[in-house]
C-alpha cells in the first residue's frame, strides 16, 4: 500500500507525506522542481514504462520516489533521502538514505495520484496555485489525462 498526500503552503513551498501502511514520513518541497506535474506524469507513464521517478526538492536535499512495477499490476516503491540536490548533480546519485520502501499496485498508485490532483485543482485552482507555486502552472493537462 501507498499513501501520498501534498499540501500546498506558503509561495513556493508544499509539504508531501508518504506512507507504506506501517509509517508515514512529511517533507518540505520546494518551488525549484515542479514535482507535482513530475508526480503526474510518473502516473500516466507507469501505466506504459517498467519504471519512473520523482523528484521533491528540499533547500538542501531531495527526496526520490521510485517506482519499479514487478509482477503484473505490483509496483514497488523506494523513498530516498539525498542531503543535497542529486538531480543537479550536487551529490552523486548513489549517495541516499532508504526512507521507505513498500508494494502497491499501479491502480492504487494512479488513483492516490489522480486524488491529489483533483483535490488541489477543486480546493484551490490553477489560477492560485500558479501564484503560490511561482515558477509553475498547474499541470493542468496531466490533470485532464487522470481525471
Amino acid at each position: 500500500m501507498i499513501y501520498i498526500q501534498y499540501k500546498l503552503g506558503n509561495a513556493g513551498w508544499a509539504t508531501v507525506t508518504f506512507g507504506n501502511g506501517v509509517t508515514k514520513e512529511r517533507f518540505g518541497v520546494s518551488y525549484l522542481h515542479d514535482s507535482l506535474k513530475e508526480l503526474a506524469t510518473s502516473a500516466i507513464k507507469i501505466k506504459d514504462k517498467s519504471s519512473q521517478s520523482v523528484i521533491f526538492m528540499d533547500e538542501p536535499g531531495e527526496i526520490q520516489l521510485q517506482l519499479k512495477k514487478s509482477k503484473g499490476p505490483k509496483l514497488d516503491f523506494e523513498l530516498r533521502w539525498y542531503k543535497d540536490w542529486a538531480s543537479w548533480n550536487m551529490i552523486s546519485e548513489n549517495d541516499y538514505e532508504v526512507i521507505m520502501t513498500g508494494e502497491t499496485t499501479v491502480p492504487s498508485y494512479v488513483n492516490q495520484v489522480r486524488n491529489i490532483l483533483i483535490q488541489i485543482h477543486d480546493e484551490i485552482g490553477p489560477e492560485l496555485y500558479k501564484e503560490k507555486w511561482i515558477e509553475h502552472e498547474f499541470p493542468i493537462t496531466e490533470y485532464e489525462e487522470l481525471k
